[in-house]
């Protein structure tokens, strides 16, 4: 890895980090990750992601430092007994018409996926005396459907935005109904595409 002093990333926006309420992590504490880069497997260490900054946080023999290089393409944080997947350098994906270079999330496996970009950004607020500001993160959050390396941004959680890129999904209608699927939850799509895929599957 190469890498920087963690004292170099204390601001944000020209905006001390200490200043703003909230976190601008993906998670506070550092948790076991798996790193990759487009050859495979580097290592495993404590990390978590910055969302605020695109930043990747490590920790080695003791000290959290901030990674320099932008070569990662794939993260796997160990949460417990379950994991969370994090890709970079993600081919066809464009935010604006432009290469979106930041980690997104993926939410689920198989043909069809479901990616999750969350950028945290400042908002502020003023006393009504306007004597001082308070400023604090708020999440914007943008989804995708990738299948294979074709990648569809969805501009809102609706079951239009989402059915539009399924093949045949008019026929899991009846499994919709039946299992109270709504689309404007991230969980209940998740849960709809893992019964779409594995019907892919068979």
């Amino acid at each position: 890895f190469r890498f920087d002093n963690l004292g170099q990333q204390l601001q944000f926006e020209g905006i001390d980090y200490n200043k703003i309420d909230g976190s601008p992590f993906w998670a506070d504490s550092l948790q076991p990750a798996s790193f990759y880069d487009s050859k495979g497997y580097i290592t495993t260490l404590p990390a978590r992601i910055n969302l605020a900054s695109n930043k990747i946080y490590f920790l080695q023999n003791g000290v959290e430092m901030i990674l320099k290089d932008n070569i990662i393409t794939r993260i796997v944080f160990q949460t417990g007994n379950d994991s969370a997947v994090f890709i970079g350098q993600v081919p066809n994906l464009l935010l604006n018409n432009k290469p979106l270079t930041s980690l997104v999330q993926v939410l689920n496996f198989g043909k069809y996926q479901l990616l999750k970009y969350t950028r945290k950004k400042i908002s502020s607020s003023e006393t009504p005396s306007r004597i001082s500001k308070t400023y604090y993160y708020i999440d914007e959050v943008i989804y995708f459907i990738m299948s294979n390396e074709k990648i569809e941004g969805i501009k809102k959680l609706n079951k239009e935005s989402i059915l539009i890129y399924l093949p045949s999904s008019s026929s899991y209608n009846v499994w919709l109904k039946e299992n109270d699927i709504n689309f404007r939850n991230e969980k209940d799509i998740v849960r709809f595409l893992n019964y779409y895929n594995a019907g892919l599957s068979k």
